[in-house]
């Protein structure tokens, strides 16, 4: 198992087993400019996915991020995330990676200085993400890993997810409220069964023991490829793909890979029934993620 990481966004540019091809969509930013505005391989945050106008409140006072969906939301907190920062690299070694960024407070509109630290640990058969962060003052931390998964052809996956719940979305992807049962739905993974195009939602995984890595999905491929998601995250956010855009010299197009993006519930910073992502002093946040490769037997 082999895997390279750029500074540029803390970003797994690359993720092979066993001789093949990458597993992760890749491209050379430098030939494809636009390449990141993708999100591919990102860390992303410090709050993953929409929050709906960009607004949000933190002990009754009003917080402001840049809007960069449309000027309506905040996606990934804006155009200046974690995604587009040079993390400093402050260990590695053949198996390991340790990065981290420091936010001042105010920084992307969000109060606290936080320090964030991702590792990324290779073993024979598993990439193990584990992401910290603490703050000098409660603030919303809900940080995820946005990589393109294809094992082979993307035509080919089938996808299962633990979960019997999901979060509907609105016209701007903005969950309702709702939390709907998956039972009678396109939303039914809980057997594996093909992607529905339209997806782009987060399901309420179920939970084993908190902050214990729990089975959250099994992504089927080509050539009985398998890959296994872990994660101590409440949520997954899968998105098929759809609105990709097609990237001469790259294999970027509508569907040529599906994101799995462990982390919490969108727009929760707004959801006070959602699970919580405030990160205090006393509370700091982690996530570990871990992606298990084999083939079928």
């Amino acid at each position: 198992m082999t895997a390279t990481i750029s500074p540029h966004g803390a970003r797994l540019e690359t993720f092979s087993y066993t001789g093949d091809a990458s597993l992760v969509l890749r491209a050379d930013p430098d030939q494809v400019p636009t390449w990141r505005a993708i999100y591919p391989g990102a860390i992303v945050g410090p709050i993953a996915n929409r929050v709906k106008s960009g607004m949000l409140s933190v002990d009754g006072r009003a917080y402001q991020m840049a809007r960069n969906e449309n000027g309506v939301t905040a996606l990934h907190s804006g155009p200046n995330g974690l995604d587009q920062r040079i993390w400093d690299v402050k260990h590695s070694e053949a198996d390991f990676v340790h990065l981290q960024m420091v936010l001042q407070d105010g920084d992307m509109g969000l109060l606290g200085l936080r320090v964030i630290d991702v590792r990324y640990t290779l073993s024979d058969t598993t990439l193990t993400l584990d992401i910290r962060a603490e703050t000098d003052a409660p603030t919303p931390i809900n940080i995820a890993h946005h990589p393109y998964w294809r094992l082979g052809d993307a035509a080919a996956h089938r996808l299962q997810i633990n979960a019997d719940h999901y979060l509907p979305v609105d016209a701007q992807l903005i969950p309702t409220g709702e939390i709907a049962k998956v039972a009678g739905t396109a939303f039914d993974h809980r057997d594996a069964k093909p992607l529905d195009p339209g997806l782009d939602h987060n399901f309420c995984i179920r939970t084993t023991k908190p902050g214990a890595p729990a089975p959250m999905a099994t992504l089927y491929g080509a050539d009985g490829l398998i890959l296994q998601i872990d994660s101590t995250e409440p949520g997954l956010q899968v998105y098929s793909g759809a609105r990709m855009p097609t990237l001469p010299g790259t294999d970027a197009k509508p569907f040529a890979g599906i994101a799995l993006e462990p982390q919490g519930w969108p727009d929760a910073v707004n959801r006070p029934d959602f699970p919580s992502i405030i990160c205090t002093p006393n509370q700091p946040y982690r996530q570990i993620t871990r992606y298990r490769m084999h083939r079928a037997t």
